[in-house]
């Protein structure tokens, strides 16, 4: 059941075999496009992953706004929208602070559209502004300024890719008590420890590749962790879906619904991972 282009509505209609097999082959077609385009970009760096972040992080506004706000259009998204380019421009441009300063703004002008406007939710607005923006912002960081950007943004992708399989599989084929069934039915503990396990082996596998034999079990911890970040970062979006009442964000992508059901976990990751990087660039000034 839908709300007529607002994301799917919540139904309690059980899922039928047939459904569910047609939304797993949509997922693994959808997989198989998207990856190779992401890691494309990710090896381009530069202007190209600035420009696909940004797109991306539109898309994010726009299927937020209108969650809540329940318009396809509205002026809290065009505010927003407006601002967040910018910010994402400056990013680009290794202007960082100015980067930041402008999701703050960019958050304040969503929510002062919001209520010059019918929206009740101004204060949501204002959240998913930051809370989509500045990930971003650090995506372009990591990816351009930090050491070893390329290999770690890299890491990154394939933790949360593999994260979100082991988090599927270890759902589907095992199942068992669900982990928190008020905001997300469908995540279960087993699928979690498959997250985990799954985001530990990538961070492994990349790092054997990328940096050789050094420190591979810190890259093994840094995987699990990143794992459970991104597990974290799905049943928070549910949770933000169940309170707005949809099912999915838009059905933008066949199989995943939305970009911020497929890239949910891919926020909560990317701002662990580069907070950490912060926090480990400011103590080796502290201590130089």
């Amino acid at each position: 059941m839908t709300d007529g282009g607002q994301g799917t509505i919540i139904s309690e209609t059980p899922t039928r075999p047939a459904a569910k097999r047609d939304g797993f082959v949509w997922r693994v077609i959808s997989a198989a496009v998207l990856a190779p385009a992401a890691l494309a970009c990710v090896f381009a760096g530069g202007a190209v992953f600035a420009a696909a972040v940004a797109f991306c992080a539109i898309v994010m506004i726009f299927e937020w706004t209108r969650m809540v706000d329940g318009r396809d259009f509205s002026a809290a998204f065009y505010a927003a929208a407006l601002v967040g380019v910018a910010a994402l421009v400056a990013a680009s441009a290794g202007r960082f602070e100015i980067a930041y300063g402008l999701c703050v703004l960019a958050s304040v002008a969503g929510a002062v559209m919001a209520m010059r406007g019918t929206v009740r939710r101004p204060g949501w607005i204002a959240f998913g502004g930051a809370y989509i923006l500045a990930p971003c912002v650090a995506l372009i960081w990591l990816r351009a300024d930090a050491e070893n950007g390329r290999a770690l943004t890299l890491m990154l992708f394939l933790i949360v890719w593999a994260a979100d399989s082991g988090g599927y599989f270890g759902g589907r084929l095992v199942g068992g008590p669900k982990m928190s069934p008020a905001l997300s039915p469908a995540k279960t503990w087993a699928g979690a420890v498959g997250g985990v396990v799954f985001g530990a082996l990538a961070g492994l596998a990349v790092a054997r590749i990328v940096f050789g034999e050094e420190a591979l079990g810190f890259y093994m911890l840094a995987g699990a962790s990143l794992g459970l970040a991104s597990i974290l970062g799905d049943m928070a979006e549910s949770g933000f879906k169940r309170t707005f009442g949809v099912k999915d964000a838009s059905g933008l992508i066949p199989g995943h619904g939305g970009f911020l059901d497929r890239l949910d976990g891919m926020i909560f990751a990317t701002t662990a991972m580069t907070l950490v990087l912060f926090l480990h660039m400011i103590a080796a000034r502290v201590q130089g």
